[in-house]
């Protein structure tokens, strides 16, 4: 009869500034075959829901707080959640990793504590934290999963801890329920994550039917058969650019695929020679790439591929994809009134 072992982590942070920080932790857990747990989905308004709190913790076996601009909210004793978890893990001598925000003066206005009280505990917090475990930074959800994977990897080699053993030919009842109820909470981040979208959505960037000016060379051939490199520059939407280069986006494309498609936009410049090739001005590609990444309609590939292929690759977010939809899903044409 074999048996394997998974540990159980607790996953500790405000939530609704830290959704998406939070999948990437949650899926990075799973990943290691570890259980992702945490608590501060589900807070209540009464002294009952500690209870429950701090029986999930005592089945972990290791705890991860995650530290970002708000401090949440608080506890009849004053202190948040997170820090009460936290003190509680501590207490109970849990194994603690800790991820704090590398660079809090960045961190937008909207996912930042405003109160100024609030703010003071925030950084009394962060800096008792800081001083006391070994601390990993980070600025980006990606770049936390890669950190909360490798920091586990380590802390379980060098702090055992007993984890839940599995006979291989059953499924405890106790287990399908926790995953049941990881895979729910998985589904209200993705649904907090979108809502957050639309609502962090900054007016003050270009997007939709604004204007940009895309540009490039291209070579030509005039009837002399003489080749000669000329500028080319049109006018065109964002919605024109993500129209066109969506579609490749889909299921992740090279940035190459990507920048001829832009290029053919030259066409719309007309020109008397037979045109034989066209390119996007790197300067130009630059800042289309940054724009579409500002307005959170791409993102880098995550596709595995060979180790020989170093080729930079891009895909669609689903709020890119939902754009696209709107732009290109056909409709049923209005029909016309009698006369």
């Amino acid at each position: 009869m074999s048996y394997s072992v998974r540990h159980q982590v607790f996953v500790s942070s405000t939530f609704t500034d830290l959704a998406a920080e939070r999948a990437e932790v949650i899926q990075a857990i799973w990943e290691l075959d570890c259980i992702p747990t945490g608590m501060e989905a589900f807070v209540a308004s009464n002294e009952g829901q500690w209870d429950v709190i701090k029986r999930v913790i005592d089945e972990c076996d290791y705890y991860v707080l995650i530290i970002g601009g708000r401090y949440g909210s608080t506890t009849s004793e004053g202190i948040s959640y997170t820090e009460k978890e936290y003190r509680y893990a501590k207490k109970i001598g849990l194994p603690v990793l800790a991820f704090v925000h590398g660079e809090p003066e960045s961190i937008p206005v909207g996912k930042a504590e405003k109160d100024e009280a609030s703010r003071q505990k925030l950084e009394s917090f962060r800096s008792e934290v800081m001083s006391t475990h070994p601390i990993r930074n980070w600025k980006t959800p990606s770049e936390l999963g890669g950190l909360v994977s490798r920091s586990l990897v380590r802390e379980i080699k060098i702090s055992p801890r007993p984890g839940w053993i599995r006979n291989d030919g059953s499924s405890p009842i106790a287990l399908l329920e926790r995953i049941n109820t990881l895979t729910e909470e998985n589904r209200r981040l993705q649904d907090q994550l979108d809502a957050q979208e639309a609502e962090e959505d900054d007016d003050s960037l270009e997007s939709g039917d604004d204007k940009v000016t895309v540009y490039g060379i291209r070579r030509e051939t005039d009837d002399g058969w003489n080749i000669f490199d000329v500028e080319w520059n049109v006018e065109v939407s964002w919605n024109d650019l993500f129209r066109d280069i969506g579609p490749a986006l889909i299921n992740e494309t090279t940035e190459d695929k990507l920048t001829n498609l832009i290029a053919r936009f030259h066409s719309l410049q007309p020109t008397k020679n037979s045109v034989r090739s066209a390119t996007v001005a790197v300067e130009c590609w630059s800042e289309i790439l940054v724009q579409f990444r500002a307005l959170g309609l791409m993102v880098q590939g995550t596709k595995k591929r060979g180790v020989n292929d170093r080729g930079s690759y891009w895909g669609i977010t689903p709020k890119g994809d939902r754009l696209l939809i709107k732009l290109l899903a056909r409709r049923k044409a209005t029909p016309s009134t009698a006369t």
